[in-house]
């Protein structure tokens, strides 16, 4: 369950116990009613009023910024927004009888918020992993009354407190807002329609959603040529559901068929690459649009040959650069399905004689922590620096060497060796090359790589019936640390075939059965217990197989 795309809340909200959806599980978007979920759905979305579904990854819907139908009498009044002070509510020309929350001043959302936390409590306490707060685009329905950045302060609320709770939080649309997600601590996205082609668009939404949430997506879609075309991009990549729009128990259920990205087709070369201007240390590039069958999902920046960045947009400025020196550029497009262009057509461009006049470092970076780590990584996070003219990056520093840089206030160092404690610093720098003094040092050891551990796992009958029978397998963690991974094996006795079997990566030779644990289960805390499932042909053995596990 991770992208090489943006650093989200695993890095700056590591110390919080929360769960993350399955990267491109099977979902059921049952906000409109709950009902049994087909076999292999694995991720369940439901409003805050049902129950969730036992052993599957459930999304607690709760409608976080608007009243909802019918509810608009549970509020205050000065809670709801007005078109003037003494005038009517704002009533979402989308969505009769809801009334639009007002979320701009802190006291209106500090007031808010405490009603919306009733829901978020009962989420946690029925057993929900996440909450979808929805309609956090209602500004851009309300006339201009609210600003966006209203609604950001709001959501930033919103998520703190559910992960106080121990709760993921998801961005529900409000694409416009993407790129600010992971400095709010959203943790992944729940879209509606990110594979249509709207009308004054030649693309979908869908690659832009990817360059701010990587695989981090679960997509609704309510047609079949938006579903088509999100399937063929994106079915290995992140969830994709098609239902009825009104979302009904009975109503229309479909998912991508096959199960693999069928999208071959590279981008467009892109054209029009030209250097805009340039500093003593910087060059800035711009270039025309790519066009793909899918959807471009970004650009990489090529200089002297080698790759020094990327962009989701037609800009770049590649920073760092040496006075009086010409640089050459080159631009490729790539889409999600990892097909990429050929290169642009390459531009020269020289850096001016001096640098800039900007001579001001960007104040140190403060609050640097080590969020957490595995075996082989260790996440960071850290306040963000000021600059008179602006900050363009951090670089981090392991042991006294620099070994990379951020947008954002969040890296993970990957590749470490297990057991080991490593020292981190990070200094913020300017597109003019200023670079701030380093911020203090930070320690963190990375876990190691054998933790003490062992697990148990038994074989259970959970139904049966003529020539088949259900099953579980049992794994408990009967070791002191927390397990990464684990497998179970087995044999039959009799003449017993796995038909079936989710939770789980499963395979039968002869009578032997081998299962490893799925991308989102691997880990279970110390006396914690985990269990797949599996439907077997044939009678159920008059003696269950002894079932033998391996955990590390």
């Amino acid at each position: 369950m991770a992208c090489t795309l943006p650093l989200f809340a695993e890095s700056a909200q590591a110390a919080v116990a929360k769960t993350l959806p399955p990267v491109a599980g099977g979902f059921d978007y049952q906000i409109g009613a709950p009902y049994a979920p087909a076999a292999g759905v694995k991720i369940v979305s439901r409003d805050h009023a049902a129950n969730p579904v036992p052993n599957l990854y459930n999304v607690c819907y709760i409608n976080a910024f608007q009243t909802q139908p019918g509810a608009s009498g549970d509020w205050a009044e000065n809670l709801m927004l007005h078109t003037t002070p003494n005038g009517p509510k704002v009533e979402d020309p989308d969505w009769p009888g809801e009334y639009m929350l007002d979320v701009r001043t802190p006291a209106n959302r500090a007031a808010i918020l405490e009603q919306v936390k009733v829901w978020i409590n009962e989420c946690a306490a029925k057993g929900f992993d996440a909450i979808e707060p929805d309609n956090y685009d209602h500004y851009t329905r309300s006339d201009g009354l609210i600003d966006p950045k209203d609604s950001e302060e709001y959501m930033k609320l919103l998520v703190q407190y559910a992960h106080s709770k121990n709760l993921a939080i998801a961005q529900k649309n409000t694409l416009e807002l993407a790129g600010d997600a992971a400095s709010l601590g959203l943790d992944f996205a729940i879209v509606e329609e990110c594979g249509v082609i709207w009308p004054g668009s030649s693309t979908p939404e869908c690659p832009e959603y990817y360059a701010a949430f990587g695989n981090r997506i679960i997509d609704i879609e309510y047609t079949d040529a938006g579903m088509a075309r999100a399937c063929k991009a994106y079915s290995s990549v992140f969830s994709i559901v098609q239902r009825d729009v009104q979302v009904t128990a009975g109503g229309t259920r479909k998912t991508c068929p096959g199960g693999g990205s069928t999208d071959t087709q590279a981008p467009s070369v892109p054209s029009g690459l030209s250097a805009t201007g340039s500093t003593g240390s910087s060059v800035s590039l711009s270039w025309s649009a790519s066009t793909d069958n899918v959807g471009v999902a970004g650009y990489d920046v090529y200089r002297n040959g080698t790759k020094v960045g990327s962009a989701s947009g037609t800009s770049y400025t590649d920073s760092g650069l040496t006075a009086a020196t010409t640089y050459q550029y080159q631009v490729k497009a790539r889409d999600a399905a990892g097909n990429v262009s050929a290169g642009s057509t390459t531009v020269s461009k020289a850096t001016t004689s001096s640098a800039s006049t900007d001579t001001q470092a960007p104040s140190v970076p403060s609050g640097l922590s080590a969020t957490g780590s595995t075996g082989s990584s260790v996440s960071l996070s850290w306040s963000a620096s000021t600059d008179n003219v602006g900050v363009a990056g951090y670089d981090v520093y392991r042991n006294g060497t620099k070994v990379g840089s951020a947008s954002g206030t969040s890296y993970t160092d990957s590749g470490l060796t297990a057991a080991t404690t490593y020292q981190y610093q990070v200094k913020a720098r300017d597109a003019a090359g200023n670079v701030s003094a380093g911020s203090t040092t930070v320690s963190k050891a990375t876990t190691s790589s054998s933790p003490q551990g062992g697990c148990t796992a038994t074989l259970v009958v959970t139904d049966s019936w003529t020539g088949a029978f259900d099953a579980e397998v049992r794994v408990k963690n009967t070791g002191s640390a927390a397990t990464r991974s684990w497998k179970v094996t087995w044999t039959w006795p009799g003449s017993q075939k796995v038909t079936e079997s989710w939770d789980t990566k499963l395979t039968q030779s002869g009578s032997a059965v081998t299962a490893t644990n799925d991308a989102y289960n691997g880990v279970i805390a110390p006396a914690g217990t985990k269990a797949l499932g599996l439907t077997a042909s044939s009678s159920v053995p008059s003696v269950l197989p002894t079932v033998t596990c391996a955990a590390s």
